[in-house]
């Protein structure tokens, strides 16, 4: 509600805008392709409307909706309001539209989701878990059975967070909640392996593992009648804030606590 959007509300979805378009894996692509640094940041420059764009549309959507349905309308969704878009469609779309925007839109939707399946788990494979490979000698074959149990695993996670899940709390801080899991991570990772020289793998490994492991305790908190009173003191917002910090501090005190190889004499 508008009540809650105070400024821990502004500062997180700010961490994690930024988080986003340091991360974005096509931006970063177009990024990492460019001949030299001016020509980097025009990519930025160029594409920071479009990112704007992509906030912005939803909100519209559901503002618009809102503004076209009627009092009573308006009455039966109450404090629903993320209905009010499907509601608006559902009424003004006629039936035999209405089949095939829902076919195009589950079309998109599997496409999108498989392509992502698939670069999240090439990633953890080829990055995450490139030093058990090297160390044990995978074979193709079992490297194929390992990234289709990786892709099983978000399968498993989406169909658990995504559908079986009922989130207490608004939509789109749910959202922001689950997309910590990766952002809040990969954004420090990024930016202390890019410019510290002292950042390793004892301070990657503590970032994952806190960027993932602070979300879902607070999801999981949400619903249990033991900690459900604390999680609502705490909020998605402090939640959020709170993940990013311990994934900085993670990262920093992991890769300080890391012994230093000794150079062969």
């Amino acid at each position: 509600t508008s009540a809650d959007a105070g400024w821990p509300y502004v500062i997180f979805n700010g961490m994690l805008a930024l988080a986003i378009v340091l991360t974005w894996q096509t931006n970063v692509q177009r990024l990492l392709s460019s001949k030299d640094t001016k020509t980097g940041q025009r990519i930025y420059m160029g594409t920071s409307f479009f990112f704007v764009c992509r906030f912005l549309l939803p909100a519209v959507w559901g503002i618009a909706a809102l503004a076209m349905l009627t009092p009573d309308q308006q009455e039966g969704i109450k404090e629903t309001t993320q209905l009010a878009m499907p509601m608006f469609l559902a009424t003004a779309v006629p039936a035999g539209l209405m089949g095939i925007l829902i076919a195009a839109m589950l079309a998109a939707d599997m496409s999108t989701d498989a392509a992502y399946m698939l670069t999240w788990a090439s990633v953890i494979y080829n990055d995450i878990l490139a030093g058990w490979r090297k160390r044990r000698n995978w074979t193709d074959a079992f490297g194929i059975f390992v990234n289709r149990m990786i892709i099983a695993c978000i399968g498993l996670f989406l169909l658990v967070f995504g559908l079986w899940y009922q989130p207490n709390i608004p939509i789109w801080d749910y959202l922001t909640v689950t997309g910590t899991i990766y952002l809040s991570s990969m954004s420090v990772l990024m930016v202390a392996c890019c410019y510290w020289k002292g950042a390793n793998n004892w301070g990657a490994t503590g970032a994952i593992f806190f960027g993932a492991v602070t979300p879902l305790a607070y999801l999981v908190m949400e619903k249990m009648e033991s900690t459900a009173d604390f999680a609502e003191k705490i909020g998605p917002h402090y939640s959020g804030i709170l993940t990013f910090l311990l994934v900085a501090a993670a990262m920093v005190l992991g890769s300080l606590l890391k012994p230093a190889e000794r150079s062969a004499s």
